[in-house]
């Protein structure tokens, strides 16, 4: 009888360690019981970004578009897949989200890969193309991002596409017909008067306004007039004062270009296509840049494009404009952790 009472006490400690156990997984979803079963992953310690290029082509009564994506490296084991979503440039938001994707893999690089897409129940407006793609090597997150310059779809079509080519010297801001007048300054009335414009009668001066007709923003002076060919802040006016947006202009007093965003401002510290504005918003030219977002030198020509596949002193610049370091180029030379050539 003993011995028979003893077995059942086991029976019970094994049968409440085992409930124990069953209770206890149930309701440990945080993870902070030291035997819980939870999945293990590698901490992240560091980010890796890298760019994708791009080319844009137009398609067949340009319906569609044909997209070259390139990157240069693909520093994991399998492979990364590579999405573009077509985003509005003025609200940021996504009208056909990963519109199409190519997976790179290690097998050559660089590694140029063409997808396409149709703008199909896409709105009227300014638009630009982002890709965007991740693979998680070790404790490595290794990202892939590039932005197309803006373009403009119309009736579902790829039109005026806004994508910077190569600046000539000789460009000049395109002469814009100026504002109509609209309105008798002293009728009480909203609206142009001549080179002036008027709210309720009353003469606007050092403002902005946003003309619905004319589309574009204007700004009035202290004289009251719109300013044209001219700096105001970060803001370019064109001739006939509108305001420049997603193009280039050359500024004859800075003796430079300059692009202008899609919002209006002047771009910095940023690429615009295969040029790269400054912190000042000058193009760069016959100069080195360090992109800190890449981690990689580039060399920007005495037209402004980055160099590639070539050499600039002792150094070597690949097919994406990243300075060559720790490497051997494609013509078989060696070049040190400072990208110097090493003789």
């Amino acid at each position: 009888m003993e011995e028979n009472n003893m077995n059942k006490k086991k029976l019970l400690v094994c049968a409440l360690a085992l409930s124990t156990v069953g209770v206890l997984s149930t309701i440990d979803t945080a993870g902070v019981l030291p035997f819980s079963a939870q999945t293990v992953h590698a901490e992240i310690t560091k980010i890796e970004n890298h760019k994708v290029d791009y080319k844009i082509t137009p398609g067949s009564e340009n319906k569609s578009i044909y997209v070259d994506m390139t990157v240069e490296n693909v520093p994991v084991k399998y492979s990364v897949y590579i999405y573009a979503d077509i985003v509005n440039a003025k609200t940021g938001q996504i009208p056909r989200k990963d519109t199409f994707n190519q997976g790179f893999d290690k097998s050559s690089v660089p590694i140029t890969k063409q997808d396409w897409t149709n703008f199909a129940n896409v709105p009227d407006g300014e638009y630009y193309l982002q890709f965007h793609g991740e693979s998680k090597e070790g404790d490595i997150l290794h990202k892939f991002s590039g932005r197309s310059a803006t373009f403009t779809v119309k009736n579902q079509k790829y039109v005026n596409p806004l994508d910077p080519s190569t600046p000539k010297e000789t460009e000049k801001p395109k002469p814009t017909e100026a504002p109509k007048q609209t309105t008798n300054s002293t009728s009480g009335q909203t609206g142009w008067s001549g080179s002036s414009y008027y709210k309720a009668g009353v003469k606007v001066v050092n403002q902005w306004i946003f003309d619905v007709q004319y589309n574009s923003y204007f700004y009035l002076n202290a004289s009251g007039n719109f300013v044209q060919n001219a700096w105001s802040g970060n803001y370019y006016l064109k001739s006939g004062g509108y305001m420049a947006k997603s193009e280039w202009i050359y500024d004859n007093n800075y003796k430079s270009y300059y692009y202008l965003t899609a919002e209006g401002s002047y771009a910095r510290n940023a690429w615009a296509g295969s040029y790269y504005l400054k912190s000042d918003g000058k193009m760069a030219k016959s100069e080195w840049i360090y992109d800190s977002s890449y981690q990689s030198y580039y060399y920007l020509t005495s037209e402004g494009s980055y160099a590639r596949n070539t050499w600039v002193g002792d150094y070597y610049l690949k097919s994406n404009g990243k300075m060559a370091v720790n490497e051997r180029t494609p013509d078989g030379y060696q070049v040190d952790s400072s990208g110097k050539w090493v003789r």
